[in-house]
């Protein structure tokens, strides 16, 4: 087993806080097809949560730099490829076609269901409080 030297963690902390967190965890869950698993339920599992888009949109952009799919993605949405950088960024709002494109292409199937009226109640309620 290799050891990680300070060094070496300096360095990778100082790309993090350099902005490039995104492209270091995507290069991680490349190297672990089972991290990269169970990042993409998870991704799921917290938008069903909070509905927090911008999160969820990150995560899909983490897992197509993880995948190599950021070209496949600007084919499929016949857009370049930065505009599905941009697009997928946490500062956008893509349309819903796009977001579905983008899913399918990274293996997710979306749905709509219906929630009940309590439900619903409940949510707001606690948003008022």
């Amino acid at each position: 087993m290799k050891k990680t030297t300070t060094d070496e963690i300096a360095a990778d902390d100082a790309k993090i806080m350099k902005g490039d967190f995104f492209e270091y965890f995507a290069k991680l869950l490349k190297k672990d097809p089972e991290h990269l698993k169970s990042y993409k339920k998870h991704i799921v599992d917290e938008y069903n949560k909070d509905h927090d888009t911008a999160l969820f949109l990150s995560g899909l952009k983490t897992i197509a730099m993880a995948e190599g799919k950021i070209s496949k993605l600007a084919k499929e949405a016949k857009v370049e490829r930065t505009s599905v950088y941009r697009m997928l960024s946490k500062d956008n709002n893509p349309s819903y076609a796009n977001v579905v494109t983008f899913a399918q292409a990274l293996g997710y199937k979306l749905s709509l269901s219906l929630e009940s009226k309590d439900n619903i109640k409940e949510k707001y309620e606690k948003k008022a409080s």
